[in-house]
């Protein structure tokens, strides 16, 4: 009878043991890739977060034992889901040899996809690089958008019968505009010297995003950050000078011009580079702002009183004094 009752549990064991669902390998065992190299080449590792930009079917296992499984069952990843990277092997040659990732949305959706795909349908979830993806998508858009709008506000000064002031030809009485044309032109040749001379720095910032001017960077990169502060920064200033200076809609007529000039000097100059005409037209372009502004800017003509600029003919603004 002892016998009988311990063969039974055996068989019982043995049935309770064979389980031929796919199982989910354990997202912590060891693996066969090294940390250190692929966080050199990839920029990232375990505990990484991606944002999702389209619907992505995981698959159960990866390929390897037991082949590749996406079955109509495997968990679904949606666009704009956060998911974060549990593990990260490599096929066998036999199967391609790609890096496969193990990544979770929660507790339910978890599986395993190739990188190629990871990378092709997913960005690093940060808010920099989320807005260096969607400017780089969406950046023709906005420059038909400005053009538009500047369109539609020069119709509207001519109503007025009034001029449209534009930058480097019927400028305003201030140097900040010219300043951003220097500085957005100047930002684009670094962003793609960038692309061309160092991708890999590039692609290191993209995972690892930073606006810190002051943390540990290649000088190169810092100077870029400087750049894009020096942007906002004098934005600003643009703005502010011209509220004061202007009406409110000759400003924003003055701005939609603005910004399509921006928008093509960054688009010319960051492509430019590629050819190396980039970095001589820089320069040259810089001298042509300069000198521009220098002659919108400077005034014809002294007060006989008491020698302030007069930029025409008639009453002094500072002393009263009447200059034929």
């Amino acid at each position: 009878m002892m016998r009988f009752i311990l063969a039974f549990l055996t068989a019982i064991l043995l049935v309770a043991c064979q389980d031929n669902r796919p199982q989910i390998l354990d997202p912590w065992a060891s693996t066969s890739v090294d940390s250190t190299e692929f966080q050199a080449t990839h920029h990232y590792w375990k505990n990484y977060t991606f944002l999702a930009k389209d619907s992505l079917r995981l698959a159960s296992f990866a390929p390897g034992e037991y082949g590749y499984v996406a079955s109509s069952d495997s968990a679904m990843i949606g666009s704009g889901d956060a998911i974060v990277v549990l593990n990260i092997v490599r096929a066998p040659a036999e199967v391609g040899g790609e890096y496969w990732v193990m990544v979770a949305k929660d507790a339910t959706s978890v599986g395993w996809l190739s990188e190629d795909d990871l990378l092709q349908s997913a960005i690093p979830d940060h808010y920099i690089t989320r807005f260096i993806h969607a400017f780089s998508t969406h950046r023709f858009w906005v420059l038909i958008a400005c053009f538009v709008l500047g369109g539609l506000l020069y119709a509207v000064q001519r109503y007025r019968n009034k001029g449209f002031p534009m930058v480097h030809f019927n400028d305003v009485k201030s140097f900040y505009p010219t300043l951003l044309c220097i500085v957005m032109s100047g930002s684009a040749v670094l962003y793609g010297a960038f692309q061309q001379f160092a991708p890999e720095m590039w692609e290191h910032f993209y995972y690892h995003p930073s606006l810190n001017v002051f943390a540990t960077a290649p000088l190169v990169l810092r100077l870029f950050l400087i750049s894009v502060w020096l942007i906002f920064i004098v934005s600003v200033a643009v703005v502010e000078d011209l509220r004061k200076q202007h009406q409110f809609l000759d400003a924003v007529a003055y701005l939609a011009s603005l910004a399509p000039t921006c928008m093509v000097l960054y688009l010319f100059f960051s492509y430019s580079v590629h050819w190396y005409i980039g970095y001589p037209l820089l320069f040259l372009y810089w001298g042509f702002a300069l000198r521009q502004h220098f002659k919108h800017n400077t005034a014809r003509y002294r007060c006989g009183n008491c020698g302030n600029a007069l930029w025409k003919k008639g009453v002094c603004a500072t002393c009263g004094a009447i200059n034929e």
